[in-house]
Order: structure tokens, then C-alpha cells, then sequence
């Protein structure tokens, strides 16, 4: 038995330079602001291609309790976070951001919710006025519809920025293989007991947003993909429309010519007709693409994320992404890599 309750931070980091030095520092302020609990922190590089891993590496050199997990490269931020939960060894796992815009006292709160019996706790911004208008229209009218649309009925409505998830669903999630992931509705997916606190979102110090809007869009049809088969119900439904609507068009057709014989006239109504059911049938087999391509893409088993090195701790543990004899001897990537 444990003498005390482990709680792993992971943090995914991608280009994030300016912000590693004062990385530990807030953790050194976490584990004085939570007496009583013992703490581990999972920084993850996401294929950084600025200073950010060899600062990251001093760092877990010089602090106890620091691992980093290194990707051999971009793989996106919702990867790097399945990367730091598949080496957490916590009993409870917090993810927060690399460019520390929520406040350490949220650590607090995630662990009271979380000794409450929640399993998952989300943290939403009270506010994201800082958001462009459009941006925040875009994010809740997705969340509302993934919800109305799809299996994941208890998806998030005002988009979570961190969370925390027990032991239990940690090792839940790390069963789910899907290379194209909204780690959001994967985890809102497998239930347990879910609970939101909100706070105020502090100014960002060094860097930028690396969350662009070709990201998003690739992560809303992502997530329809993967939770909804509404897309192509839509397909059945206007293809269906069209079909009806074309047979009572062609019967008034019909009738008119022989009941009145009246000639069919009109080659513009025609050809754009045409245009209309072609692009519509274009529309149709690009959502089906999208299916197919993902169906495809999943079939091959790619590795969710791959590892270039790991320092610290969680270098001696073995994660269920890799295969053994990498992690046996993970330890000794580092050095190899500074000679």
C-alpha cells in the first residue's frame, strides 16, 4: 500500500521555450499548496523544433519528480497527452497546459472534486473573451452539436481546457487505439462520474496559441468520424428528398404533356438542376471519403504516438504503446543523444 495518494501532472509542450523556467517553479508551488499528496510531473515535447526539450532535459536533471517524454515529432497535443497518461503512474493524472494560463490553486480543486468520487473532472474557462467572437460561436455550436448528434451524450458544452481523470479511467482510456482522437470524447465516451469547475484564465507570458483553425477543423471532422453517424444518416435523408421530389417533378411532367399537350421547356432549369444533384453527389462521397480514409488509416494499427527518448522516472516504466525491450532500455536514450 501506498503511504501516499500519487498524483502525476502531465503537461504537453510544443515550442514552449519561453515558458519551461518558470515550468518547475509552479510545480515546486503545487506541492506546497497540497500537503499530504505526493506529485510527479510528465512533461511532454511534443517534436519541438526550438530549445524546448534540452531545457526540458536540465529541468528533470535538476528536479526531483520530473520526467520528460520526448516524440519523435509533431504529433499533435491530444497524442501527446495519450503519451504522458500512458507513463503516469499517479492515482489520479491532471492535465494541464504548457503555457500556464490556468492557476495552481486549480490542482486543488481537481483533488477535492476528485476525493468527492468523481472520476473525471473537467476545467472550463469562466470566461474566453480573449477569443475571437467567431472562434467562440465555432467551439460551442460544435460541442452542441457533437452532443446532439453522436454517442457522447455528456460531452463537455464550453470545451474543457484541463482535466483529471482517476487511475481507472486512465487504464481505460489507454485501451482505446484510435490514431485520429479527441481525447475529450473519448473520455466523456467511456462515462464514470464527471464533474466541471470553472476559473479564470491568467495572460499568457511567452509564445503563442499553437491551436489554429485548420487544427480545429480537422478535429471537429475527426470527431464526427468517430462518434457520429449522422453525416451520412444526412446523406440518406437528401438523397432520399431528392428522389422523391424528382419523381413527383417528373409525374407533373408527365401529366402535363399528355393532359394538356404542353411541350418541356427550359434547358436552364435543367442544367442547373444538374449542377445542383452533381455537386450535392460530390458533397455525398467526400463525407463517405472521410469514413473511408479514417476506416483505412485506423486499419493499418500506427502507433499512436512514437518516442525519440525519455528522461527521469518514468523512463524505468513500461507503457502499454511500446514494445518492451524499448522501454528496458529507454534509460539510456538521453546519453546517446548528447554524445
Amino acid at each position: 500500500m501506498k503511504d501516499t495518494i500519487l498524483i502525476s501532472i502531465v503537461v504537453p509542450m510544443f515550442n514552449e521555450e519561453g515558458n519551461v523556467a518558470t515550468l518547475t517553479s509552479r510545480f515546486e508551488q503545487i506541492k506546497e499548496s497540497n500537503p499530504g499528496f505526493s506529485f510527479e510531473l510528465i512533461v511532454v515535447d511534443d517534436g519541438s523544433t526550438d530549445g524546448t526539450l534540452p531545457l526540458l532535459l536540465s529541468a528533470a536533471r535538476a528536479t526531483e519528480g520530473v520526467s520528460v517524454v520526448s516524440l519523435a515529432r509533431n504529433f499533435g497535443s491530444h497524442h501527446a497527452i495519450s503519451a504522458g497518461l500512458s507513463y503516469a503512474d499517479g492515482d489520479a493524472s491532471i492535465v494541464l497546459s504548457g503555457d500556464h494560463q490556468e492557476p495552481v490553486a486549480i490542482v486543488g480543486d481537481f483533488i477535492s472534486r476528485w476525493k468527492d468520487g468523481n472520476e473525471v473532472v473537467w476545467g472550463v474557462r469562466k470566461s474566453r473573451d480573449s477569443e475571437p467572437r467567431v472562434s467562440r460561436w465555432a467551439s460551442a455550436f460544435f460541442s452542441r452539436l457533437l452532443t446532439r448528434f453522436s454517442d457522447v451524450q455528456n460531452y463537455p458544452v464550453k470545451g474543457p481546457a484541463v482535466f483529471l481523470c482517476s487511475r481507472r479511467v486512465t487504464d481505460e482510456l489507454g485501451r482505446l487505439k484510435e490514431n485520429h482522437r479527441n481525447l475529450v470524447g473519448l473520455i466523456s465516451w467511456l462515462g464514470f462520474s464527471q464533474d466541471t469547475i470553472e476559473f479564470e484564465v491568467e495572460p499568457r507570458r511567452h509564445g503563442h496559441s499553437k491551436w489554429r483553425p485548420a487544427r480545429k477543423v480537422k478535429m471537429a471532422i475527426d470527431s464526427f468520424v468517430q462518434f457520429s453517424h449522422a453525416p451520412i444518416r444526412l446523406m440518406t435523408y437528401v438523397g432520399g428528398s431528392f428522389a422523391v421530389l424528382g419523381f413527383v417533378y417528373a409525374s407533373f411532367l408527365v401529366i402535363r404533356r399528355l393532359g394538356w399537350d404542353d411541350p418541356v421547356l427550359g434547358w436552364t432549369s435543367v442544367t442547373v438542376l444538374i449542377l445542383i444533384i452533381g455537386g450535392l453527389q460530390l458533397i455525398m462521397l467526400g463525407i463517405l471519403g472521410e469514413y473511408l480514409w479514417r476506416s483505412a488509416d485506423e486499419a493499418r494499427q500506427r502507433p499512436i504516438f512514437v518516442i525519440k527518448l525519455l528522461e527521469g522516472p518514468a523512463a524505468h516504466r513500461v507503457s502499454p504503446e511500446l514494445p518492451k525491450q524499448f522501454d528496458s532500455a529507454a534509460t539510456g536514450q538521453s546519453s546517446v543523444l548528447e554524445e
